[in-house]
């Protein structure tokens, strides 16, 4: 068995918690960060890689860097951004702006993570998604389609902490391993959560439509005709 993975990893504590899990499970663990160019510091992530490479070594943590994601997800935007919003509304269920925003971008990381898993050889990506922070994309129902979207790819792709329920829980989680539960992160100046009574079954199933009838089509695409590509060069 291949015991290395792919992080997805911003430098919060959802991302640096689900990268100790996966230490603890036996895995070297392989530290990307996504820069969609609409975000603050994106080398801010770095410095909880450090501070986990730190403690465990090169023989369990390396950190690939971070790897532009902007022109990946300018495809997808460009497919729903153009539309009138009775159109989409029509077609795929009324969801927010910001959902949309954090779906497209989302699926540019993983057509990323897709595309670099498999160059390396790597059958394991782990994503630190979680079900409190009140995203459309992190619901169990569209977990299940981005698992099944690995899948078919060949991948398997895990949520190590999504069923943690509050920050408490997550901090301690942290402080049970030995760290301090402070980082340091980039922010992304689209990326908002939803209200707690925003989350229903309407938004829930038109965010899936979205990703089901629009963007899946075309990130297969995109994984397929951009599979040989060396993005190693692409890392800052």
């Amino acid at each position: 068995m291949n015991k290395e993975t792919l992080i997805l990893f911003s430098g919060g504590k959802d991302s640096f918690l689900s990268t100790l899990i996966t230490i603890d499970r036996g895995y070297k663990v392989n530290l990307i960060t996504y820069e969609n160019g609409c975000g603050l510091k994106s080398n801010n992530a770095l410095h909880g890689a450090r501070r986990i490479l730190k403690r465990y070594g090169e023989d369990k943590v390396n950190i690939i860097g971070i790897s532009k994601i902007e022109v990946i997800w300018r495809e997808f935007i460009n497919l729903y951004y153009n539309n009138k919003l009775s159109e989409n509304i029509k077609k795929y269920g009324d969801i927010t702006i910001s959902q949309f925003n954090c779906l497209s971008c989302r699926l540019a990381m993983y057509v990323m993570s897709i595309i670099i898993a498999k160059q390396k050889n790597i059958k394991l990506v782990v994503d630190g998604a979680r079900k409190s922070q009140l995203f459309a994309i992190e619901q169990e129902k569209l977990l299940e389609k981005f698992k099944k979207f690995f899948k078919a790819n060949g991948l398997e792709l895990d949520f190590p902490i999504k069923n943690l329920e509050n920050d408490f829980e997550l901090k301690n989680e942290l402080l049970i391993r030995g760290f301090v539960p402070k980082t340091i992160e980039p922010q992304c100046l689209l990326g908002l959560p939803l209200k707690k009574e925003q989350i229903d079954d309407e938004i829930i199933n038109s965010t899936a439509n979205i990703f089901d009838k629009l963007l899946k089509s075309k990130a297969q695409e995109l994984i397929d005709k951009y599979k040989d590509i060396d993005f190693i060069g692409e890392y800052i």
